[in-house]
């Protein structure tokens, strides 16, 4: 078996309709010239650091050791950081972790969905996120709506609360809001899932009064009404609001959503699988969110490598929800940057029987496209509450 031996990066850059990213990918390579493992550690911000932090977990406890031996890796590099749990050290595991999956899958000629216990289905269903202007009038988020329907998406979400909205809502703020979510349901009709987005910005007061307003459009969930770091103010919201509640993007490790599930506080969970911990994190915490019937969806910004990976083990999971998927609003070169990222048909992606994530470089692609020195985000800026 091919032992590890050293680790690389690439990063590179796209753009979508609210915002630029940056990309880190990861790749753990072995003393097969030919055989090494792809992962996704973007961090949004601070490459050096997870960059740093990758090469000392490498060093330290990779290097010379198995790669089918994940869990023993995961366990070993989790346990000795002292930052664990943290953004950047849980984001460095993360990477590192897609990347062992890689290439687990590409040793023993299997797709990770496979090596993750099979397929309870392999088409995964998507919805579409970053085609919204924010702010927009109601008539123009009606009419950017329309474009996402006709691109097969049956589910579609969207921060309808404008840019500056911290704590509360005035009331004129709170009508256009619900104007908002009106105009893209009159829009997309009865049979469309719409997904409504508050990025942590709001208390429990305001949070549960803007909610009332929204019942009536249906929403699937009200993803982050408010700050994931009181569970007890998620609870009071999902108990007053009849919408689903959804939370995670901000949280890392099995640990706060094992909280979350046992105090019944939220029906979704959304970690992201460059951050909270990997593939092997991400379907622990499945596990834990199954045994009381709460369903996932993973948060995504990442790359087309954390895409695919969040959607291999969406396909291994019994209670997947639906899968975040910007792609198609991404810059076009998002589809070319890593050959065999798959685009979605008709609201899903299905996914293939290629070994590992099946995905491969294109070095001149990624060169084509190098880091931004600086990123925005038009889409939900949001102040710590």
């Amino acid at each position: 078996m091919p032992a590890i031996t050293n680790v690389e990066f690439r990063r590179f850059s796209a753009n979508h309709h609210n915002a630029q990213r940056n990309w880190l990918l990861v790749i753990l390579n072995t003393d097969n010239p030919n055989i090494s493992g792809i992962g996704d550690a973007s961090p949004m911000e601070d490459d050096d650091l997870v960059m740093a932090m990758i090469e000392a977990m490498v060093q330290k406890h990779l290097s010379g050791k198995d790669p089918l031996e994940s869990e023993v890796h995961w366990t070993n590099l989790y346990q000795d950081f002292q930052a664990r749990g943290g953004r950047i050290a849980s984001t460095a595991l993360s990477g590192i972790d897609i990347a062992l999956w890689d290439l687990k899958g590409k040793l023993l000629d299997q797709p990770v969905w496979k090596l993750l216990g099979g397929a309870h289905r392999k088409k995964i269903r998507v919805y579409a996120n970053g085609w919204y202007t924010n702010p927009g009038t109601p008539e123009q988020n009606a009419e950017e709506a329309k474009i996402v329907i006709d691109k097969g998406y049956t589910a579609l979400k969207f921060d309808p609360f404008g840019q500056d909205n911290f704590y509360k809502l005035s009331l004129q703020e709170s009508q256009l809001a619900e104007e908002r979510v009106a105009a893209v349901r009159e829009s997309v009709g009865p049979f469309v899932d719409i997904l409504v987005e508050a990025h942590a910005k709001f208390n429990v007061m305001n949070a549960i009064q803007i909610g009332k307003r929204l019942e009536e459009y249906r929403p699937l969930f009200y993803e982050e009404p408010v700050s994931q770091e009181r569970v007890s103010e998620l609870l009071e919201v999902r108990n007053k609001v009849n919408i689903p509640i959804a939370t995670g993007e901000r949280l890392y490790t099995k640990f706060p959503f094992a909280e979350l599930v046992d105090r019944h506080a939220v029906d979704v969970l959304q970690p992201d699988i460059a951050n909270a911990g990997g593939i092997t994190e991400l379907k622990k915490i499945a596990i834990i969110a199954e045994a009381k019937h709460i369903t996932m969806a993973p948060h995504n910004v990442c790359s087309p490598v954390g895409a695919m990976a969040e959607m291999h083990l969406d396909a291994s999971i019994i209670n997947f929800e639906i899968q975040e998927y910007h792609a198609e609003f991404y810059t076009e070169h998002y589809f070319t940057v890593l050959n065999g990222f798959i685009r979605q048909q008709n609201g899903y992606v299905e996914l293939t029987d290629a070994p590992g994530l099946g995905l491969e470089l294109n070095e001149k692609e990624i060169a084509a496209h190098p880091p931004l020195t600086k990123v925005t985000s038009a889409g939900g800026r949001i102040r710590g509450i």
